[in-house]
């Protein structure tokens, strides 16, 4: 096969609408993503013969031995969850692992995954890795539950927390500006016209967020007293088959829910039509999502952040627990999708056809 034509993973990530990050973990077989997933990009880079390259696999490994014995070569990617599967099924968090990979990529780092909760892993051993490593530099991956506090050796580790899960919000971190991502999707509630809002969250999210959606939600009302104040459904993970949340919709009639996605189709299994019967906002879209409406929060553009923010330590030297925390907030995006119609346009007219009278 001539250089020309020679495929390479960005066409095969074009061909299956993946990012090329995606494509290389798929072809490394790693766990990480889903074995569906794996399964079909290696079989499309075999249809369309895919070959690694061993001139760049050589190049690559020459320049790894170029670097100086000073040059932090790997970051590490700390997570706490006891089932990793769980952490990378949540897309959002899944985004950030990946743009977290790929930042680092192109500023001549590697990512490596320490799983705290592996069996034998502590934190001596964790940071004997580390030390053996030369991995200083740390990306701390968002908590299984809100008010968490990792007890690591931080003056060793410059160190960067995604989100407010980790509590006491003693690092330097970086998250969605979950304020305005609120902010926008009530005002574009309000601008298509919907009156009665349902907040649908389960507690523990809304602590991860810094308790944004229902600060933002309480300001509205004490803003605009003329809204109908419903109670939030604090809704819960563990009873997701029951089905107090119809009967909070059936009792309190919102003409709009906040929530997560998967709340649409517990409510369409009860005969509730969206976005017929009531429209739908959520503040968690996947990066590809197009048929909900809600926002975006570039969850791919966040692991940027985090990995430019760690560098940028290493070179000052920066370890430890911060003296002043410093928080970078990424703005979200709002997708208008197809679950929030604009109530305030009038109804088209229905046309009806005029009976001609034959002429007698």
């Amino acid at each position: 096969m001539s250089l020309a034509s020679r495929v390479t993973i960005r066409d095969i990530a074009r061909r299956a609408n993946l990012h090329f990050t995606t494509v290389s973990l798929a072809l490394r077989n790693s766990p990480r993503l889903k074995a569906e997933t794996r399964e079909q990009v290696q079989k499309l880079a075999e249809s369309m013969g895919y070959r690694p390259d061993p001139m760049l696999a050589a190049l690559n490994a020459y320049r790894q031995t170029r670097q100086h014995v000073h040059y932090q070569a790997a970051l590490a990617w700390i997570h706490n969850w006891p089932n990793p599967r769980n952490l990378y099924n949540c897309e959002e968090f899944n985004q950030y692992y990946l743009g977290a990979c790929e930042r680092a990529q192109t500023r001549g780092y590697n990512v490596e995954e320490f799983w705290l909760q592996e069996p034998g892993m502590t934190v001596d051993k964790l940071h004997r890795v580390l030390r053996a490593r030369n991995i200083q530099g740390a990306l701390l991956a968002p908590q299984p539950e809100a008010n968490t506090f990792l007890d690591l050796r931080y003056e060793e580790l410059s160190a960067v927390a995604f989100g407010y899960s980790m509590q006491p919000a003693v690092l330097d971190l970086v998250t969605n500006h979950h304020v305005h991502t609120m902010n926008l999707l009530l005002e574009k509630i309000l601008e298509r016209g919907y009156r009665r809002i349902g907040l649908c969250i389960p507690r523990d999210w809304n602590q991860k967020v810094d308790n944004a959606w229902q600060s933002c939600l309480l300001l509205l009302h004490d803003e605009h007293p003329e809204l109908p104040r419903l109670p939030i459904f604090w809704d819960s993970w563990l009873d997701r088959e029951k089905l107090r949340l119809v009967g909070w919709a059936r009792k309190h009639r919102p003409d709009v829910i906040i929530s997560f996605h998967d709340v649409v189709d517990r409510l369409k299994a009860a005969g509730i039509r969206i976005p017929e019967q009531m429209g739908f906002v959520s503040p968690f879209l996947d990066q590809n999502e197009t048929d909900l409406s809600g926002v975006h929060q570039n969850d791919r553009l966040i692991g940027h952040k985090a990995v430019d923010m760690v560098i940028d330590m290493l070179h000052r030297g920066e370890t430890g627990i911060p003296t002043t925390p410093v928080r970078v907030l990424v703005e979200g995006q709002w997708v208008p999708g197809n679950t929030l119609p604009d109530r305030t346009r009038p109804a088209a007219p229905r046309r009806t056809r005029r009976r001609q009278v034959a002429r007698s």
